[in-house]
């Protein structure tokens, strides 16, 4: 695989460039495109059988809209001997609409095994490699063997399978300008966040969100923004495209945000065990009054995020288990 990873990476340098441009060639060259292809690659870990065949969530009807628009786009990129074009459509697909885009907004649902978001997945992977096949054959093919193992396949290489169609019916020009606006608010959003060092796991009150007069955002795109920058309202005024977040903690809000930090605590613990996600654990928590008040307001979520039958509090210190601090509040936890 690694050697696969190799070649393409050299071919993909080539079929990346224009060739009415120089290539610039250095010892370093071939570091970003591997970076992509290992990224193409580690999404196959992802991919599940899903039976399912009807989408309804936004997202899925738009990311199903986007591959078919990349479809018609490669071919009609490959008839005018354009492939550098081609190319980078293919590699800006894999990396930004469906790794950092597509991904990113249903990592969710991808925990709790969402049958709708594993299809969507599922079609638009392998029709993607099939895309890819001719650009990047070693580890296209690589990662069809791969697919072919899960049972998802049924040729015995890429390279026999048909080129993917492009179905225009599903294609939906407005969704995709609408998804286009969507990441610039998520985007600028998270840099509010990251300006006021408030990590994403804490829950804040309020985004006010500037747009233009003629753009409108229906209740699914505001569910999805309420989701990827962790908000519990939306207020929308007239203005140039811009985010402002009211950062004022409440004690309701921090409560929250610690629920979640000291979930993420717990699964990283669960991981350095060898527990896998089916496996149900009793969890005893040690830690100060305080943050025992708050982690108790939130004993549901915690039981369901950490897959917990039971979670009870401990009156003195424990002497074994995992031991970690949030935001300076000691906390140590055992479990079976």
């Amino acid at each position: 695989a690694v050697e696969k990873m190799g070649a393409d990476s050299m071919r993909l340098i080539y079929m990346l460039q224009d060739p009415t441009q120089e290539l610039w060639f250095g010892f370093n060259a071939a570091k970003e495109p591997r970076n992509s292809l290992n990224i193409l690659h580690n999404l196959n870990s992802l991919i599940y059988r899903s039976p399912l065949k009807e989408l309804n969530k936004i997202e899925d009807k738009w990311i199903i809209s986007k591959f078919n628009s990349l479809i018609k786009k490669v071919g009609w990129k490959l008839e005018a001997l354009e492939p550098h074009h081609a190319s980078r459509a293919l590699q800006n697909f894999w990396l930004n609409e469906l790794s950092r885009g597509y991904i990113q907004l249903i990592r969710d649902r991808l925990s709790a095994d969402d049958k709708e978001a594993r299809f969507a997945l599922q079609e638009i992977y392998i029709n993607l490699i099939k895309l890819c096949a001719p650009f990047i054959p070693f580890i296209s093919e690589n990662i069809w063997l791969e697919l072919k193992k899960k049972a998802l396949v049924k040729e015995e290489s890429v390279h026999l399978s048909e080129w993917p169609k492009c179905d225009s019916k599903k294609i939906n020009d407005k969704l995709e300008k609408q998804f286009e606006i969507l990441f610039q608010i998520i985007e600028k959003g998270l840099a509010a966040r990251d300006k006021a060092a408030i990590g994403l796991r804490w829950p804040l009150n309020k985004a006010v969100i500037s747009l233009p007069k003629e753009i409108k955002l229906s209740n699914e795109l505001k569910e999805i923004i309420l989701r990827q920058l962790n908000i519990k309202l939306i207020e929308l005024e007239a203005g140039e495209l811009n985010v402002k977040l009211d950062t004022k903690l409440t004690s309701e809000l921090e409560a929250e945000g610690y629920a979640r930090e000291f979930a993420r605590h717990v699964q990283d613990a669960r991981k350095k065990s060898g527990l896998e996600k089916k496996d149900a654990i009793e969890l005893k928590i040690s830690t100060e009054k305080e943050l025992k008040a708050m982690l108790e307001k939130h004993l549901g979520f915690l039981k369901d995020r950490v897959n917990a039958k039971k979670i009870e509090f401990s009156d003195g210190i424990l002497k074994d288990g995992f031991e970690f601090e949030i935001r300076g509040k000691k906390i140590k936890i055992i479990f079976s």
